[in-house]
């Protein structure tokens, strides 16, 4: 699906710009890659002829591997070869467990799972934007207050502490050229 590509390549493109680590670039690129079988592709506004066929993508993705998102990631990523992601993303996921962390959860995070809760929260619908953007965007699209709501500043703080780059200064510009850099990336 284009819009998940994209968003997966914006998410490891935050990422590459915050380290080289190459797990961590690559659990941002796969974090999200059963999402399929979640998204309202009516809602998708693509062609006739593509809707059609990442319908019948979407079923029979749901056939193989059930409507849960995070579990169709996880099991996609075991069938080819690449259990330790599933290990970076539940644990990237235990963020979510929680109303309020603090630095030493995020210090106790790998590098991969950091990073890539990082850079998910930096995109948005439409590219990357700030942490606090993307938390708005995410509370109009839901109508509801986010569990990451108290923590996003201190994570973003903990971040900025591992890398010379500013990270707020992040922005759509500069992820996009590194798309091709990313495709090639071998896992």
């Amino acid at each position: 699906m284009p819009q998940l590509r994209e968003h997966q390549l914006r998410v490891g493109g935050v990422v590459r710009l915050i380290t080289n680590d190459h797990d961590s670039i690559v659990t941002a690129l796969v974090h999200d890659m059963g999402n399929i079988v979640k998204f309202d592709l009516g809602k998708s506004g693509l062609a006739e002829d593509e809707l059609e066929r990442w319908l019948a993508e979407q079923k029979q993705t749901r056939e193989m591997y059930g409507t849960e998102a995070h579990e169709t990631t996880y099991t996609m990523l075991k069938e080819v070869g690449m259990t330790k992601y599933v290990q970076y993303l539940k644990e990237e996921g235990k963020a979510y467990q929680w109303d309020d962390l603090d630095q030493e959860f995020f210090i106790n995070l790998s590098k991969p799972a950091l990073l890539t809760l990082y850079g998910d929260l930096r995109v948005g619908i439409n590219g990357v934007t700030s942490i606090q953007g993307r938390i708005e965007d995410l509370e109009r699209r839901y109508g509801a207050p986010r569990p990451e709501s108290p923590w996003i500043e201190k994570l973003e703080s903990y971040v900025q502490t591992l890398t010379m780059m500013e990270i707020k200064n992040i922005r759509e510009e500069m992820v996009v050229p590194l798309f091709d850099e990313l495709l090639t990336i071998t896992v």
